[in-house]
């Protein structure tokens, strides 16, 4: 099984050898501007070979199956909210739709907490991948239920 790394700041991650526990620092900054993701192959002491994920983004992704509407110009559409971050929502459309990286929509849709609470929020479209559509919210200052529930639900 692939583990996944977080990095340390900008420049370092730790490894943590599955076998043995031995835990290791590393610089990966030569690997900051790649496009795609970074697998990488690690040998420890112990002689265990492990291969390992970098994640580069700075707030964890929770996956989530949660139903909201997309507002957009005056018409509505059913959406899936499949994950969820500090700063996004990927989204899922059951129909493709003109949407193009820069657009302002809104997104309402219920959590899966106890009170099912409802929230409304305005995001900007930065990707648009047939049905999947990447979002991120206009404000990252969450003052509704989202905000508790963003630092209680992520583990």
């Amino acid at each position: 099984m692939v583990q996944k790394v977080f990095l340390i700041g900008d420049s370092k991650a730790k490894f943590s050898c599955p076998a043995c526990g031995k835990e290791r620092k590393m610089d990966v900054s030569k690997f900051s501007a790649a496009q795609k993701q970074v697998k990488i192959k690690c040998v420890c002491s112990c002689k265990h070979e492990f291969s390992v994920v970098l994640e580069r983004r700075k707030h964890v992704r929770r996956k989530v199956d949660l139903e909201g509407l997309l507002t957009f110009q005056n018409d509505t559409w059913p959406v899936r909210i499949m994950d969820i971050s500090r700063l996004g929502l990927l989204i899922s459309i059951p129909e493709e739709l003109e949407l193009a990286t820069g657009q302002k929509i809104v997104v309402t849709f219920k959590l899966d907490d106890a009170t099912q609470s409802r929230v409304e929020k305005e995001l900007i479209v930065r990707s648009v991948v047939g049905k999947e559509i990447g979002v991120q919210f206009l404000s990252q200052d969450h003052y509704d239920k989202l905000g508790p529930y963003l630092l209680f639900h992520f583990s």
